[in-house]
């Protein structure tokens, strides 16, 4: 036998039903969430039965209080939001868009790697000639001479 501490808690049916009406679950829509008949949540709910602890879990989950797992942890989910502990929102499109941004990129990279002819970054872009003295240096252009058919102007 193991002697870690167990896990289990003993939730109130008050609690669940309250959490459960929080969710603006009825017992027939919280039962689909939770994979049991209306009948569980029933007997869950008056005291019939124990509830089991992933089941209050999943609902507060499902409520918005806390998502699964140490790597979620402070993250929250309420009215369609995703909301990462220092507060800021996430929504559906905006997280839509950020896939959309990253299928854009992958997509890039593979069209980028299959190209006959690569570039290297100073063939697209040449470093400066530090050679050069400063009295050398290329004027803007707006002020080079402008040439018109070979003469300057």
């Amino acid at each position: 036998m193991s002697c870690r501490k167990s896990a289990r808690r003993w939730i109130s049916p008050m609690d669940f039903a309250d959490l459960r009406k929080q969710a603006g679950m009825t017992r027939k829509e919280a039962a689909k969430a939770l994979d049991v008949t209306p009948r569980t949540v029933q007997n869950w709910e008056t005291g019939g039965a124990r509830i089991p602890w992933m089941a209050y879990r999943m609902l507060r989950i499902l409520r918005g209080y806390a998502l699964p797992g140490v790597t979620w942890e402070g993250w929250t989910m309420r009215n369609h939001e995703l909301f990462s502990p220092a507060g800021r929102s996430f929504d559906v499109v905006w997280l839509e868009n950020v896939e959309y941004v990253f299928a854009q990129a992958r997509l890039w990279r593979q069209m980028h790697t299959r190209s006959a002819i690569q570039k290297t970054a100073s063939t697209v872009l040449p470093f400066p000639d530090l050679s050069r003295k400063p009295a050398e240096k290329a004027l803007p252009l707006e002020a080079q001479p402008q040439r018109i058919g070979g003469a300057r102007r």
